[in-house]
């Protein structure tokens, strides 16, 4: 779990995502699959996030492109307080639950925690907290048929 396994798993789920794959490979897994980590696990759901984010795009209409804020500012100049601009970044901007994108000096005075520390926590946290919900009763009868049949053809003469 350092900045190479991070860079790692983000090019190995863009990739594929940009090309159509809507499967992620590998979350959670280190050293080739030979290592599973809670916190890896935790920091790659939130790669998987930004990435899906990145695959579903950005609708591009007249409404988001802002030609009347474009107009009134002019180029070069500075959006940041126009209405359009804070309507519409909170939208478009990635929502982390783990990655800190508060300065260095509010970092600091937080305590400083790097990415690993952080999903460490949070993944001892998850696990002490979580309460999964319960299968439906008729999905859990479904899933036990498939076993069954599928038991029944491995053990057949």
């Amino acid at each position: 779990m350092d900045a190479q396994a991070g860079h790692e798993k983000t090019i190995t789920s863009l990739l594929p995502a940009l090309a159509g794959a809507n499967l992620i490979y590998g979350m959670g897994m280190l050293e080739l699959g030979v290592t599973f980590s809670y916190g890896q696990l935790v920091i790659d759901n939130e790669i998987a996030s930004m990435v899906k984010s990145v695959v579903q795009g950005s609708p591009v209409d007249m409404e988001t492109v802002g030609i009347d804020s474009i107009h009134k500012i002019g180029s070069g100049k500075n959006f940041l307080k126009e209405k359009h601009t804070l309507k519409y970044m909170p939208l478009e901007q990635s929502k982390v639950h783990l990655f800190d994108r508060r300065t260095r000096g509010s970092w600091e005075k937080k305590g400083g925690s790097d990415v690993r520390q952080r999903a460490n926590e949070m993944a001892v946290e998850i696990l002490r907290e979580h309460k999964p919900m319960p299968l439906d009763p008729d999905v859990h009868q479904e899933l036990k048929r498939v076993i069954e049949r599928a038991e029944s053809r491995v053990h057949a003469p």
